[in-house]
């Protein structure tokens, strides 16, 4: 699976997780690569497709904090983590 298509795959389940959750939370593409992770429209992080994993870079952060190989992983932390804040 190449970069985008690893970046689609977390993007669509995070989308169906956080319609089943709903407390304002979303994910979006961000640009080129990336998924935004949004709380009312602001900005809460980042997910990249990055050597074999996703990672995820809070808001205000320059640097990923937190790497995880499969996007249900991803979606559990941002779920546990994210949006919990």
């Amino acid at each position: 699976m190449t970069h985008a298509d690893q970046e689609q795959q977390l993007l669509h389940k995070l989308r169906a997780s956080l319609t089943e959750d709903a407390r304002g939370f979303t994910a979006e593409v961000a640009g080129p690569s990336g998924v935004l992770i949004l709380n009312k429209g602001h900005y809460r992080g980042v997910w990249h497709w990055m050597e074999g994993s996703y990672s995820f870079t809070p808001g205000g952060y320059a640097s990923s904090t937190y790497s995880t190989p499969t996007p249900q992983d991803a979606i559990r932390f941002t779920i546990d983590h994210v949006c919990k804040q």
